[in-house]
């Protein structure tokens, strides 16, 4: 099993940040099932069934870009880890990191509008987005709502649609069923289109929407659904339940769990 969306943070800060990010969701969804650090995530998948995932590492500030990138590079030295690192999209010094990133191996990066302020059509940003394709870089994107900026939608379905057609050699990841809480407005709007969709942070205490993720899976094909959990923000199990608990053959569920994932990531 791969497992397509999980943070770690360095062993000095992951407390911290637990706690931070943590409150400031300002929804108990559920406790972080791990501490953060590198070898505590390594041990919890390895004990929850995944062979390898991959680490979403996000630079909040222009600044921090290049202390983020070398933590992905180092952490790619893991087996289990396959690592993203991250760029700042509007600012002018993303060009150096993405060819660092290339040069070491890593196969992609980690955009968050929310928390590096930007909406995903700012025209700045596809500077970015078309280096990424000319490198062959994915870019793995937060979309629809956070629990910690319920007040602003920065990456909604109407302009995620918008810029899948901009740049329709770009590989794009939409984490969380398309869009956190705007799983409608996924069905309507990019189900179909050219990007994959992963499955992360949605689990059965979103009850409500199984109806809309069936039709999501089914519109835009198994063959492009990813698993993924968001931990330590959501346990394993959980989000294997969800995909467990929806309409689905044996045949899509390896798709989902498994060989997409491997295939994309040329595992």
């Amino acid at each position: 099993m791969i497992d397509f969306h999980a943070h770690i943070y360095p062993d000095a800060l992951a407390a911290g940040v637990l706690q931070k990010l943590g409150a400031a969701a300002g929804e108990v969804v559920v406790e972080p099932s791990t501490d953060g650090t590198k070898a505590g995530t390594v041990e919890y998948f390895r004990q929850n069934g995944v062979d390898r995932f991959v680490v979403l590492n996000i630079a909040t500030r222009e600044k921090q870009h290049k202390n983020v990138n070398d933590f992905a590079i180092a952490l790619s030295a893991e087996p289990d880890i396959i690592s993203f690192g991250s760029v700042y999209p509007t600012g002018d010094n993303f060009e150096p990191e993405l060819l660092r990133l290339k040069a070491a191996g890593i196969k992609g990066i980690k955009l968050h509008p929310e928390y590096q302020d930007f909406e995903i059509d700012d025209e700045r940003a596809f500077r970015v987005y078309d280096m990424c394709r000319s490198l062959g870089l994915m870019i793995s994107f937060h979309s629809g709502y956070d629990l910690a900026y319920m007040h602003r939608l920065n990456c909604p379905p109407d302009k995620v649609k918008k810029v899948i057609r901009l740049f329709p050699n770009c590989t794009f990841i939409f984490a969380h069923f398309g869009g956190y809480r705007v799983f409608d407005g996924v069905l309507e709007s990019f189900a179909g289109e050219n990007c994959f969709i992963d499955t992360s942070f949605v689990s059965l205490f979103d009850r409500e929407y199984l109806p809309v993720l069936n039709k999501i899976i089914k519109k835009h094909g198994a063959e492009r659904m990813l698993f993924g959990s968001d931990t330590p923000w959501m346990h394993v199990k959980k989000s294997i339940e969800l995909i467990d608990s929806l309409d689905l053959t044996d045949g899509e569920k390896d798709k989902i769990f498994d060989k997409n994932a491997r295939a994309l990531l040329g595992l």
